[in-house]
């Protein structure tokens, strides 16, 4: 597995390295170490190096604190015996890190889900929002300070290949033991009566919706089955949750209960609908969690 941690100095940066090191990873796990120092160019190539007086000296000194920076984080995972690999990169902040990721074909990318000139203010940070949004890889948004290991994730499953890419990455990862898996399944078919379901005949309509709600529910417990037999194979102990409601807003509410170390769920559910009418589903999530985030990316 090759992971891309990227740094900046904040406590944000500073959780996301100890959330890895929790993770208790595999010894055979790469992870890249970088930080970027932030570099941007305007029209006809210029930048603000271009126009300074002594540029040449404040570059070096730049680089030398930001090959400093990455030394926390690389020496606490090199505790783990993972293999560490320290990076030093110039320019825009989300264009090297998509790069980053590319190059080093990352399955998984760690970052704050703040960064250090974000406003307090922001839940999620421009930066993150934008990795969250546009990279390949798996995305884990860092929030929630763990001390040791992970002991409890909330895993969203609607039987969706987002979600059963968040639950397989779980799977290879794997979780501390013991671990506890909360799985979460959500039930939309009111939503979709009120949008789609004609309303000439009132009687009509109720036997459909009903006959909707009792075939997504048991689709819902299909899901839920076939998720915990994978996940009690590997020792987890298992709580399964079947709510009705909004998706971002009904695994929200999962969280505030359970109170998980990690939210994981897929990068797109099994419609597009939600992004159509209510935003992303995981970026409402990414935005809105108290604790980190892990999302699941679909291949495009």
């Amino acid at each position: 597995m090759r992971i891309l941690l990227v740094v900046d100095g904040s406590p944000y940066s500073d959780m996301a390295a100890a959330t890895l090191k929790a993770l208790q990873l595999p010894t055979q796990t790469r992870v890249t170490v970088m930080t970027v120092v932030p570099e941007f160019t305007f029209l006809g190539g210029i930048t603000l190096d271009t126009l300074r007086s002594g540029a040449s000296a404040k570059k070096e000194a730049q680089q030398a604190r930001a090959a400093e920076l990455v030394l926390g984080p690389a020496h606490l995972l090199r505790e783990s015996n993972l293999k560490v690999d320290n990076l030093v990169r110039r320019g825009n902040p989300t264009e090297v890190i998509l790069k980053v990721a590319d190059e080093i074909g990352a399955s998984l990318v760690v970052m704050g889900a703040k960064g250090l000139t974000d406003p307090v203010s922001f839940r999620l940070g421009s930066v993150a929002h934008k990795v969250m949004r546009q990279t390949k890889a798996n995305v884990l948004l860092v929030r929630k300070k763990i001390s040791t290991t992970v002991k409890r994730v909330l895993l969203a499953t609607d039987g969706s290949q987002g979600s059963d890419i968040a639950a397989q990455f779980l799977l290879n990862l794997p979780l501390p033991q013991p671990s506890q898996v909360i799985l979460v399944t959500v039930l939309q078919s009111h939503t979709a009566s009120l949008m789609k379901t004609p309303t000439l005949d009132l009687e009509s309509d109720r036997q459909l919706l009903a006959a909707l709600q009792a075939a997504e529910e048991t689709q819902a417990r299909r899901i839920i089955a076939r998720s915990q037999e994978q996940l009690q194979k590997r020792g987890y102990q298992i709580t399964s949750v079947i709510v009705r409601g909004g998706a971002a807003e009904s695994i929200l509410a999962a969280a505030k209960e359970h109170n998980p170390d990690v939210i994981a769920l897929g990068s797109r559910g099994l419609t597009g609908l939600e992004s159509i009418l209510l935003g992303s589903v995981a970026e409402r999530v990414a935005r809105y969690a108290r604790c980190s985030v892990l999302i699941g990316r679909t291949p495009t």
